[in-house]
């Protein structure tokens, strides 16, 4: 019994790729607006500023400016030298069939139409500025609680070592005194 599998694309035919293409860009940081410094007003009314933890990458110091990577998915001619059935998905490659090495593109990302193609480059332009936009506020949310923790942290440390001072000052005050007998 054989069984015939219908490609949704003929071998050699011209058809639109909804191509990846993305460029990454600086931008002046949302947080502290390029001045690599933030003031956080602590509960007590104190103020504090700190470095921008947004702008910064690991130790390096605050920059003033961000990465940000933006989208721009664009149609693109493609023509299929070889195929595969991964499932129940096909997917389709532009390198001859005795290439080593080859990338595959998956028929929900073919188009016989440009204008469909079009559509289709539209629909991922969005879908990925949404996540890009979600995972940037998420990070920028995470290095606020950082920021804070930060120095909550420094303050309690402050206060401490004022104490231990203080304590030491007392015993080195006594030591001083001179004996009685």
């Amino acid at each position: 019994m054989t069984h015939t599998i219908e490609l949704p694309f003929a071998i050699g035919e011209q058809i639109w790729w909804a191509g990846d293409g993305f460029r990454q860009e600086w931008v002046t940081c949302p947080e502290c607006a390029g001045t690599r410094v933030i003031e956080m007003i602590q509960g007590n009314g104190e103020r504090v500023a700190l470095d921008c933890e947004c702008c910064r990458s690991g130790y390096e110091p605050s920059r003033g400016v961000v990465v940000r990577t933006r989208y721009e998915f664009k149609p693109v001619p493609f023509t299929p030298q070889r195929w595969r059935c991964d499932g129940d998905e096909f997917g389709f490659s532009e390198s001859p069939p005795d290439a080593a090495h080859y990338t595959i593109v998956y028929a929900k990302d073919l188009f016989k139409d440009r204008d469909e193609c079009l559509k289709r480059c539209a629909e991922k332009n969005a879908e990925h500025a949404a996540e890009d936009e979600r995972r940037f506020m998420a990070n920028l949310s995470s290095k606020r609680r950082s920021m804070a923790f930060s120095a909550h942290y420094w303050r309690g440390q402050v206060e401490k070592l004022r104490k231990e001072l203080a304590m030491a000052e007392a015993r080195l005050a006594r030591c001083k005194q001179p004996k009685v007998a």
